[in-house]
């Protein structure tokens, strides 16, 4: 019986490792989960190490197999999904050459800086449609270059997290669309450009790279070995993408033209999709293919998100903490915001947390986080409060930008639990925000792909049909939104006016170390 089918979905992030099963409606059955913190041995530096990310998805994916085998239910197939660009090599041995670098490393810094100065950034976004920053793969590989040329020699393989996964369940080495496209994919062709590659001089590479398939296609059959280890059916189909990103904005539901779709997680993810690649504004965001045929997606992708309240809770919450007195601390955190007023009376926050500074909407690799306007009136609440405001207006400023303007976003991620969070955000985009039911909105993407791949499904539209429910609807408040689109002009100047101290400060702070 189909309802006793499931389809597993696998999602690696950048801190967490999920493998989640859903019915063929789209329902989430059960799941597994372990936290897999990246390794940071240098300021700038984030990586992950590969055999270690391998074994956590292996250790998911059987404790999640044991389950089903215990409640009956037949396994129809695996997708995978992970975190977008980066780097992650592979040996002719099949072994990793090093620790695989994620998307948020920022020791490729100068290298963009240089880019975006001699108008190699420019060029390249002309073909593919992507603004270089620190975590392209490009940058990476000629930091790679110029510091490790060993491990680009040693390297049969380049490729990107859930490639490496893909490889392992399977034996396969190949990519898709989705991730490749960032940044080495002429988006009108959806292939491999070798002008590309030939303006990040990098062009002898180009053989190390992976057949690039469309992520319905892109499927092989487990491994007899790894079937017998995991628990799973030695004939079943492993369907690998789309990317994290494009994989969210699929289980959410947006892929016709026009749909936008925002992730509050780790990053702050924000798209519209689009029926052809649309290459305007220049030098804004990233254009890349979506994991449906005939769809691509523009997206602007602030670097990070939810941490910004993680970390203020941290180094700031203990008496918010203490509040709490042992209760739902994120309760208690909307009910203290409620007491402050939009706008924070004053206190702004600028959310650019990570190392590697800021991508999205614009690309700046010393630009790091800020709280303005403060004065003696103000308190911590006032603090939280434009901790939760800044992520709304950094997800305004990136929709400001957009080749398309959508008439209302899907929220997923973190902080689409938040109702309070969810409000700001619809306030400050003054449009209607839906709630996708679920939660593991990447694995349901990379669940809904496999279905595609393995015959559940007849097309995308088919599997949205079946699979996707709204749970929460938020109407903007007018009289918020007004405001909202006030700060937000002072939010984009304070921005605009700090890039050379930014970059004067690292030069400072360099000369130091």
């Amino acid at each position: 019986m189909s309802g006793e089918e499931c389809v597993i979905g696998i999602d690696a992030g950048t801190s967490v490792v999920k493998a989640v099963a859903f019915d063929h409606a789209g329902n989430e059955v059960c799941s597994d989960e372990t936290p897999f913190e990246p390794h940071r041995p240098h300021a700038l530096w984030v990586e992950q190490n590969m055999d270690d990310l391998w074994a956590t998805v292996r250790e998911c994916t059987a404790s999640l197999a044991a389950r089903l085998a215990d409640e009956g239910r037949r396994i129809s197939g695996i997708g995978i999904t992970s975190t977008g660009d980066g780097t992650f090599l592979i040996n002719a041995q099949g072994e990793p050459v090093r620790n695989g670098i994620l998307w948020c490393d920022g020791r490729s810094g100068e290298i963009v800086e240089k880019w975006h100065a001699e108008g190699i950034a420019r060029a390249a976004f002309g073909i593919c449609g992507t603004s270089i920053f620190t975590g392209s793969q490009a940058a990476q590989l000629a930091w790679l270059r110029e510091h490790e040329p060993e491990a680009l020699e040693s390297a049969a393989t380049i490729c990107h997290a859930k490639d490496w996964l893909f490889f392992k369940l399977t034996g396969k080495r190949t990519t898709d669309e989705t991730d490749e496209s960032l940044t080495m994919l002429r988006m009108a062709t959806r292939q491999y450009d070798e002008e590309l590659f030939r303006i990040f001089g990098i062009e002898d590479l180009f053989p190390k790279f992976p057949p690039v398939l469309p992520s319905e296609e892109n499927s092989a059959g487990i491994r007899p070995d790894v079937a017998e280890g995991l628990g799973l059916p030695a004939d079943l189909a492993v369907v690998s993408g789309p990317m994290d990103v494009a994989a969210c904005a699929l289980g959410t539901g947006a892929i016709d033209h026009g749909q936008a779709s925002t992730v509050l997680g780790t990053a702050g993810i924000h798209q519209v999709i689009m029926d052809r690649p649309i290459l305007e504004p220049v030098m804004v965001g990233m254009t890349l293919c979506h994991g449906v045929k005939g769809r691509w997606m523009r997206m602007l992708a602030a670097m990070t998100a939810t941490p910004n309240l993680d970390w203020f809770l941290e180094q700031m919450g203990a008496p918010l903490v203490a509040e709490a007195k042992g209760g739902d601390i994120y309760v208690h955190l909307e009910e203290l915001i409620g007491e402050v007023p939009a706008g924070c009376e004053g206190v702004m926050y600028h959310p650019y947390l990570f190392p590697g500074g800021e991508r999205g909407p614009f690309v700046k690799p010393s630009a790091r986080a800020s709280f303005t306007g403060l004065n003696l009136n103000h308190s911590l609440k006032h603090l939280l409060r434009a901790v939760y405001e800044g992520v709304a207006l950094a997800t305004l400023d990136c929709y400001r930008h957009m080749p398309v303007e959508p008439d209302s976003v899907l929220l997923s991620g973190g902080g689409a639990k938040s109702d309070a969070w969810c409000q700001i955000v619809s306030d400050c985009l003054g449009k209607p925000v839906s709630v996708p039911e679920g939660s593991q909105f990447g694995a349901k993407g990379a669940m809904i792909n496999a279905g595609i791949a393995i015959g559940l499904y007849d097309d995308a539209h088919d599997a949205v049909k079946q699979t996707v429910r709204m749970a929460r609807f938020f109407e903007p408040n007018a009289e918020n939104t007004a405001l909202y689109q006030e700060l937000y002009e002072v939010y984009r100047l304070l921005a605009q006016r700090q890039m050379d101290l930014w970059d004067m400060r690292a030069r400072i702070l360099k000369e130091k170390t």
